[in-house]
Order: C-alpha cells, then structure tokens, then sequence
C-alpha cells in the first residue's frame, strides 16, 4: 500500500513522505518536499501502557466483546496498541480478567492490539488506594504473582514497593520480563533505593496515588528526576497534573524516559454520567472521573488528547510528544518494531488532519481498523 503525508523526521522537521506498507510492515519511507497541509500528518501508533476501559466497557468485565470495545474505541484516536489494565479486585477475579485476555489475544483483533495486560493492584498501599477498593488491598504475594505471570499476558504491575513481600515480587517479575512499576505508595528516598535494587525500574501515573514532592523528603518524584535508569508515565489531561508540574518534569526528566498514558475508565469517548471503576461508583462531568468524596478515579483521556495536552501543558515539540506516546513505551515493553515511522517496523501508523489534528484512520499491521 502506498500513502502519502506529513511525518517527523528525525531532525524533528516536518516533511512531506510516501510510505510502503507490505506485509504488516514498512517496506519503505521516503522524505520528498516540504510539509504540504492538505497531507495528513502520519504518526507511529501510539501505545498505551494503562488503559482500564474505553466505549462505556471496563476491562475487569473479563469478556472479548468488553475488550473489542476498548480496544476499538481508543483505535479511533490513534492507539494501536495498548495493555488492558486491571484494579484491585479479588485474585479470583484477576485470574479470570487474565484467562480472557489469554483466550482474545489468539483471536484477530478489530481494533489496537492487546498486548497483554498491566496488573494495577490488589499489592498497593491502603492509604494510597486512590480509587480502588481498600478492603481487597493484600500484601505482596510471590506465588500469586507467579500463578498470574504464569499466564504468559502479564506485561506490568504496580504494587507499592514498601510493603510486605514487594521486593521479592518485582525480582520475580524481572525474571518473567514483566516490568515492575511503584505506585500507589506512601515510598520515600529510602524505599526507592531498595526498590531499584529489588527490581523496579518504572513509576506509574507520577504524582498521583503518592508522596508529593519536599525538598527533604523528595519521594517518588525526586527519584525519578535522580535516576537515569528510571522511566515513569503522566496523565496529561490538565486535571492531574498541574501545567507547571507537567513542564517541570518534562525538563529535568527529558523526552528519553517520560511517556504518556490514559488512565481511561470506561467514559472515554462515552457519555458523562455515571460509571463504576472497581465496584466504586464513579461520577463523570466537564471531563472530570472523580467518586463521591472527590478523588479522582482514572481519566476520559485518549492518547490522541493527551499528545495534544503534553505540548499545551509543557511546551514541548510535536517530536518530543509523539516519542513520549510511541517510541518509549515501545521500548520500556521491548518492542523491537513498534515506536517509530521507519523501514522494517510495523505498520502501525496513526493518520491525523494537518490543520486540526482530528483522526483521519489508524492501522494496525498494515490493516485499516478505523476511518473517519
């Protein structure tokens, strides 16, 4: 197949292109003239690493018609691919989400690929809990994680590294290739530390669900700016996280190790009203998932808007924004062909207009699976 549009290239120039696909792959990409508007501005498919639901479906439904739904839904703002997120919940529950997933990532997909799921929960902090159900909220389990990991679907998991059993947890996920996130938690300096050397190597939704940054006590937060080897996610949608927060991070932790996620619950791309995120009843208006008592309970987020927001929030290039939404959580899940618009990669590629940014198609593999 040959398209044209407008791509970034790696200069972060804006350029005319005409791309091959053949075989669910790139097969070639060529710049040849300036950035022409009436072109559509061609990204690599954005991945999202934390996504509970989308279409008025939730993941924890644990059916293929919940995960059709979600994945189809966050298709038509240019995800191609995505991780299924759970919540704190029973492990009866957990193990039945991972069974489903487990029997629709055989099936062809309409929508962005599965890629598996990230577990969210139930090894978090009770007084962190945010908007998951603190009564289902255990400590640390190495062998339930591993009969979870053993389902061969499990990409991520948060848990709070300072509880009970973590550390043994994240140096079983490193062993299954299974990325060990901190979240959720009540974590200082100190903790992070040792969970570093425990395993850890990601923060998930930084800022939310956890010790805010002190100049003598810096947290999560802190150590993410320190660490080098450390990457970390934001929910970019304006409502939590603070613009001067965005921008501040965005400068001391860089392009390199930042990415953006959804949080999305079911309202994405739904009516507001109202939802359920966990067996919690969730309240959604002027773009706002909040329960009852106010705590923000996951976003209506695409990666779409949330691409859009990062460079609103913190000023940064249209390159910067696509490599946070694409090329670094394709690398922080080891995806060798996924993250970028070049020769041999797959062609997932997200066609957006030139003049207002609104999705135009998205392909998965080469597959048209939404169109305007």
């Amino acid at each position: 197949m040959r398209i044209e549009g407008n791509a970034v290239n790696a200069q972060g120039q804006l350029r005319a292109v005409v791309m091959q696909t053949a075989e669910g792959r790139i097969a070639s990409l060529r710049e040849y003239r300036d950035a022409n508007s009436s072109l559509p501005l061609l990204m690599p498919g954005f991945i999202d690493i934390h996504v509970h639901g989308g279409g008025g479906s939730d993941t924890m439904e644990a059916t293929a018609d919940a995960f059709e739904q979600i994945a189809s839904t966050h298709a038509r703002f240019g995800t191609t691919a995505l991780l299924l997120t759970t919540v704190t919940e029973s492990p009866e529950k957990i193990a039945a989400v991972l069974d489903a997933v487990h029997r629709y990532m055989a099936l062809p997909g309409k929508g962005a690929q599965v890629l598996g799921v990230h577990l969210e929960g139930p090894f978090i902090h009770p007084s962190k809990a945010g908007a998951q159900r603190p009564d289902l909220i255990i400590d640390p389990n190495e062998q339930l994680a591993h009969t979870w990991f053993s389902s061969g679907v499990v990409r991520m998991i948060t848990l709070a590294p300072e509880r009970p059993g973590a550390h043994a947890v994240s140096r079983l996920a490193a062993k299954r290739g299974v990325v060990a996130a901190v979240g959720h938690t009540t974590a200082q300096w100190e903790d992070m530390q040792a969970a570093r050397s425990a395993g850890f190597s990601h923060v998930t939704h930084l800022c939310n669900a956890m010790p805010g940054f002190h100049h003598r006590d810096v947290g999560p937060i802190g150590y993410s700016v320190m660490d080098d080897a450390m990457t970390a996610d934001l929910i970019c949608d304006g409502i939590h996280v603070n613009a001067a927060m965005v921008a501040a991070l965005c400068r001391s932790i860089g392009e390199e190790r930042l990415m953006l996620i959804t949080d999305a619950i079911a309202a994405a791309a739904a009516a507001p009203g109202r939802y359920e995120l966990g067996g919690l009843p969730v309240w959604v208006e002027g773009g706002a998932c909040r329960l009852q008592d106010g705590t923000l309970a996951g976003s209506v987020l695409t990666m779409a808007h949330a691409v859009r927001m990062v460079q609103r929030l913190a000023g940064v290039s249209m390159a910067r924004a696509q490599r946070m939404a694409s090329e670094n959580p394709a690398r922080r899940l080891s995806l060798a062909r996924k993250g970028r618009l070049e020769e041999g990669y797959d062609a997932d590629v997200a066609a957006f207009s030139s003049e207002d940014f609104a999705p135009v198609w998205t392909m998965v593999g080469g597959r048209t699976v939404y169109e305007a």
